[in-house]
């Protein structure tokens, strides 16, 4: 079954070049690391061109591309509205997620966007890198942190990261090893912690990117690299 999936994910790629802009990658891109000698360019988006299904997600009511840019909005207005679309009581998407799947496990990753919110909530909003695995968030007063899976924080107030900023996010990754550069901050994280593995996620490795309430997630570009 897995050989089938990758077969059949090489066909989608292929086909899906031909589509535009922002599904196939440019391969004359330079490749700048610190923990990798080479890489290969495995996608790239600066959401002048089509929507990427196979990378963002099906297309929904709560996400569009719209003047160069990748903006993720809440799915509902309210929970009666998601309750009686969705016959459920929990993830009514009042809150905007979106997912960057088919993450390569060594990889890197650049990424510009924003969280245009109006205050922080508990937990939100964060960018995990892995599906409920390495969880940036902000700090109150600036700044940002990184949780780890097996649970250990570390704080980075000299980000100055804040809400309804433009962040410019580097990170440099393999199993136990991850460099995240946040706005020109830059730190080396190694332990056995550093996993973007979930074994529970059938869809990843992935980013999952989770806004709060009347929050938007705005995309400028992206730029991946495979270093397996």
């Amino acid at each position: 079954m897995k050989v089938t999936t990758r077969v059949f994910f090489s066909v989608i790629y292929f086909v899906t070049s031909f589509l535009g802009k922002g599904v196939c990658a440019d391969e004359s891109k330079p490749f700048v690391s610190e923990l990798f000698e080479k890489g290969t360019l495995v996608y790239e988006d600066d959401f002048s061109g089509k929507y990427s299904p196979i990378r963002w997600g099906a297309l929904r009511n709560d996400r569009k591309i719209e003047d160069g840019k990748l903006i993720a909005t809440p799915r509902f207005g309210s929970k009666d509205e998601a309750m009686r679309v969705l016959k459920r009581d929990h993830h009514l998407g009042l809150e905007p997620v979106i997912h960057l799947n088919q993450i390569p496990e060594a990889f890197v990753c650049h990424i510009r966007y924003k969280f245009d919110a109006e205050a922080l909530t508990p937990g939100r909003p964060c960018f995990q890198i892995g599906h409920h695995m390495i969880v940036l968030t902000f700090l109150e007063g600036g700044g940002h942190q990184v949780r780890l899976p097996n649970g250990k924080v570390f704080k980075q107030p000299d980000s100055k990261a804040t809400l309804s900023q433009w962040i410019d996010l580097v990170i440099e990754y393999k199993m136990g090893k991850i460099l995240i550069n946040l706005n020109g901050k830059k730190d080396l994280y190694e332990d056995e912690g550093v996993t973007i593995i979930n074994e529970n996620d059938k869809l990843g490795p992935r980013f999952s990117i989770k806004g709060g309430p009347d929050c938007k997630i705005i995309f400028d570009s992206v730029q991946l690299w495979s270093t397996e």
